[in-house]
C-alpha cells in the first residue's frame, strides 16, 4: 500500500505546533519533525502550489480552504488512534505522537478496516 504523501505529515505537524502557539513558522515545523529547514521550505513551496497552505509575510503558516478540509480529515485520524491509546492507558502526550506517526504511516484501507473492527463511539480528549 502507498503511504500517505508527505503533505500529510507536514500539515498535521503544523495544526499540531498551532495547538501550542499562536505563529507557526517554517523553522517550528523542521524542529517538531526534525527535518532540515531546507526540506520544510521545498515542501511548503509545494503545498502552497497544492493550494493547501499560505504564507504570511511574516513566515506565519496558515491553511487555505482547501488545506482546512485535508487538516479535518487527517484529525479524524489522529483522534481515533489517540483516542484508542489513552483507553488503553497510554499517557496523553505520547499518545498523540504516536497518533501522529499512525495516521502518517498506514494506509486508509488498513485504517478504515481497524476504525471499523474497534470503534465504539468515543470522542477524542484535547
Amino acid at each position: 500500500m502507498r503511504k500517505k504523501s508527505a503533505s500529510d505529515r507536514y500539515l498535521l505537524a503544523i495544526q499540531t505546533l498551532k495547538k501550542q502557539y499562536l505563529c507557526v513558522r517554517s523553522v517550528d515545523v523542521a524542529r517538531f519533525l526534525s527535518v532540515s529547514k531546507a526540506s520544510v521550505s521545498a515542501a511548503m513551496r509545494q503545498m502552497k502550489g497544492q493550494g493547501l497552505v499560505t504564507v504570511a509575510p511574516d513566515g506565519n503558516l496558515q491553511f487555505s480552504a482547501q488545506g482546512k478540509r485535508r487538516i479535518n480529515l487527517l484529525n479524524r485520524r489522529v483522534c481515533f488512534f489517540q483516542q484508542k491509546l489513552i483507553d488503553a492507558g497510554v499517557a496523553s502526550a505520547l499518545a498523540l505522537q504516536d497518533a501522529l506517526s499512525f495516521s502518517w504511516e498506514m494506509s486508509e484501507k488498513s485504517y478504515n478496516a481497524l476504525r471499523t473492527l474497534l470503534e465504539d463511539g468515543a470522542s477524542c480528549h484535547d
